[in-house]
């Protein structure tokens, strides 16, 4: 692959990030906007454009990542945060095209958003676009548990929002390079300028590339390559003392190699190398343009967030995983889509605080699929041929070494809604108070379909006679849905710094069309019609799955143990989702179908120590007990009470960081990052007969600081653990996707 050097943005936090200079009065009233990071005094601004509690302080469960977290634990991208968060939980299926989020046992592991994902207060309409390098981001802000009130669908697991930094709070420029094994290498800078009091410029970008980790053996080369570019460039303008706004457009570009997939055998545990004859790969181009106004009036704070994402990706997959041309798909998704949120919120310090909201949006998504069977795969199409014979269908013999199908389908959407929360403090006593919100929210999908099949088949006679099998399918399907979204929360501080609270909250992901398993319905309808009395096809009901819903009980505290030195999280919830979303692999692709009912009940813990100025030590701990409430799949199959697959059991996270300053020493500054997180018992499937267990996964980050020169040397999965990150069974086989081997490196970054 060709190397490009990109001028690249990378916000890694040093000792006096965010220098907030001012007299007491200035820190005491940014008070209720800001979080006091765990060392170095390090201030992290986190004011909400929507949220009527301070996010310190929000009766809920929250984790709020720094920069200096974000550098020390070597967060990249949103995968990083696997684990370090407790119940939060991301694995690696294999491209950036599927980003699966678990937050509680709640997940979705193809088409659909189970937990949304903000990126400077705009929603992300599609999965693929989650994936991204985190250049230059300010914090990362993690709400579990159902948001569906001010953040409306699809937030039903939680909600992960990441900021980038403003060039008015901050402004210096950043050189980086990175290599390592595995032919890893990055290069970015960023640069963030005040042009003068009103104006302020930031421009960077970076570089990104490996070589690998999986050998294909069917090729000889590696099965997962990685080259990914982009930039971003926000300009932040002050109209007035009241009035400012930004303008962010951001751009990312990725080529890697996909799905390193190694055969499994379930009965003897043997895992096979890597060996597919069709190419396995992911290419995509994304953007988006976000403008953000924000006016504050003397007792209200207005804000506007106007959005365009695009998306324009293109994957290839060797679907059966196998060296035989069996068959293989192309996929290309196009998408366009607008979004737009205005917020007014109260800013005072009375008794009662309120927020109103409206947000719309349109999203554009045409996909065009190409599935095609090779000469293996005829054999696949003869056994349904067969099979509809032995129903009282015409015999038929397959005829012909391939058969493509082109499939062009549309899905717009589009929704509107309206939201409203109110906090009323000193209720009744002083210290308690009470938080009630809800939404209405409508969406609207539609599908256009249009395909038409030949298959090329003999009617056995004297002598055979050669015909086909022909069927035009097309139409518009559409659906509705819509909503009301309520959470009601209380609050009681004990003193300033520690508080319980209890919340139930209602959450909701909307249907949708079964896109990915077109193909199969449009190559089993013409060998089915034949059947007599085959029923008339109705596509909405065989391609439509409906909404899943969820009711979130949590109780929980926040606050110091010993006052200055230990702090601590403790969440303790309860989940019931009826009409659960499950997804099913096809032989040509993936259906969602509602399942029944699962309950999903457990507990977060966050502990952090400041043991000194210098040492900061830390434990993250999750538990989730997931499980199948009524889910009878067959006759012979009832997984009622048995675990929901894919999300992890447990996930944990051990930390330490300790900074040393050596002012007028040869060298300014030390520092050291360590941390051991994991997950487990995962269940790769419904039946709970096979699964990943318990493992962890050590990185390791140590630095030295002189002067503008900063020089670490780090390692992820330093002990070499092998686990597994994903398993799928097809066509009655398995397919398993080992996580990354240890990696090791360097990086170098010049701030001035």
């Amino acid at each position: 692959m060709k190397r490009i050097t990109f001028i690249a943005a990378f916000l890694i936090a040093v000792s006096n990030f965010t220098g907030i200079a001012g007299n007491n009065e200035d820190k005491e009233k940014m008070e209720t906007d800001t979080v006091k990071g765990y060392a170095l005094n390090e201030i992290v601004i986190t004011t909400s454009s929507k949220e009527t509690n301070s996010l310190k302080k929000l009766p809920g469960s929250t984790t709020i990542i720094s920069p200096l977290q974000i550098d020390g634990m070597q967060i990249n991208d949103i995968s990083d945060v696997s684990n370090i968060v407790p119940n939060f939980y991301i694995p690696d299926y294999g491209s950036k095209y599927s980003s699966p989020v678990y937050i509680r046992g709640i997940g979705n592991r193809s088409t659909g958003q189970a937990s949304g994902m903000y990126v400077d207060n705009v929603p992300m309409l599609n999965k693929s676009t989650y994936d991204f390098d985190f250049e230059d981001v300010q914090r990362i802000e993690l709400l579990r548990g159902p948001q569906g009130t001010l953040y409306g669908r699809n937030a039903m697991g939680g909600i992960m929002n990441v900021f980038t930094s403003s060039p008015l709070d901050l402004q210096q420029t950043k050189i980086g390079i990175t290599g390592g094994n595995h032919g890893i290498f990055k290069a970015n800078a960023v640069n963030r300028s005040r042009i003068n009091e009103c104006f302020g410029i930031s421009i960077g970008g970076y570089y990104d590339r490996n070589d690998g980790y999986f050998t294909n053996e069917y090729t000889g080369e590696k099965a997962d390559a990685l080259e990914s570019a982009g930039g971003r460039l926000r300009m932040d303008y002050l109209f007035s003392n009241r009035f400012k706004g930004s303008l962010i457009v951001d751009y990312d570009f990725s080529d890697q190699g996909a799905y390193p997939y190694h055969p499994y055998d379930r009965t003897t545990g043997e895992i096979s190398p890597i060996n597919y004859n069709d190419p396995g790969s992911y290419l995509r181009r994304m953007g988006y343009t976000a403008l953000n106004l924000e006016y504050t009036g003397n007792q209200y704070l207005l804000t506007s967030t106007t959005s365009y994402q695009g998306l324009n990706d293109l994957m290839h997959m060797d679907q059966d995983q196998t060296p035989a041309p069996v068959y293989n798909i192309r996929q290309n998704q196009k998408l366009n889509a607008f979004t737009e949120e205005i917020n007014i919120k109260s800013k005072s310090d009375r008794h009662y605080q309120w927020s109103f909201g409206s947000f719309g949006f349109y999203n554009d998504l045409k996909t065009n699929v190409d599935v095609n069977f090779g000469a293996a795969g005829m054999g696949m199409i003869q056994g349904l041929l067969s099979n509809a014979a032995k129903a009282g269908a015409p015999a038929y013999i397959v005829n012909g070494t391939s058969l493509p199908l082109a499939d062009k389908l549309e899905t717009p959407s589009y929704g509107i809604a309206v939201f409203h929360q109110s906090t009323y403090n000193r209720l009744f006593v002083e210290g308690l108070s009470v938080t009630a919100g809800i939404r209405l929210d409508y969406v609207k999908d539609e599908l256009t379909y249009g395909s038409h099949i030949e298959i090329p088949v003999m009617k056995p006679g004297n002598p055979p006679v050669a015909t086909s099998l022909d069927t035009t399918l097309s139409g518009t399907l559409t659906s509705d849905y819509i909503q009301i979204l309520p959470k009601l929360a209380l609050k009681y501080e004990l003193d300033k710094k520690n508080y319980v609270y209890a919340s139930i909250s209602k959450g909701y992901n909307p249907g949708g069309f079964n896109i990915q398993s077109y193909s199969e319905l449009e190559l089993s309808i013409p060998i089915m019609s034949g059947i007599p009395n085959y029923p008339p096809v109705d596509m909405q009901a065989m391609t439509e799955y409906k909404p899943e819903y969820s009711w979130n009980y949590e109780v929980g505290f926040k606050g110091e143990l010993i006052k200055n030195i230990l702090s601590a999280e403790l969440a303790l919830f309860y989940i019931h989702i009826d009409d659960m979303q499950l997804i099913k692999i096809n032989q040509a692709g993936r259906t969602i179908s509602n399942v029944g009912k699962s309950k999903n009940k457990g507990f977060d813990v966050t502990l952090r120590a400041n043991v000194t100025h210098e040492l900061i030590l830390g434990a993250n701990y999750g538990y989730t007990e997931a499980k199948f409430d009524n889910y009878i799949k067959s006759s012979t199959a009832d997984y009622s009470g048995n675990y929901v697959p894919y999300a992890p059991r447990q996930t944990y996270s051990l930390y330490g960081t300790y900074i040393k300053m050596l002012d007028g020493k040869f060298i300014d500054r030390l520092s050291f990052h360590t941390q051991y997180n994991g997950a487990g018992k995962i269940y790769w499937t419904e039946a709970n007969d096979i699964e990943q267990g318990f493992y962890g996964l050590l990185n390791v980050k140590a630095g030295i600081t002189k002067g503008i020169c900063t020089l670490n040397l780090w390692t992820k999965n330093a002990l070499n653990q092998d686990y597994s990150t994903f398993y799928f069974e097809m066509n009655g086989k398995g397919y398993l996707q080992q996580g990354k081997p240890v990696t090791f490196g360097a990086d170098l970054t010049l701030t001035f």
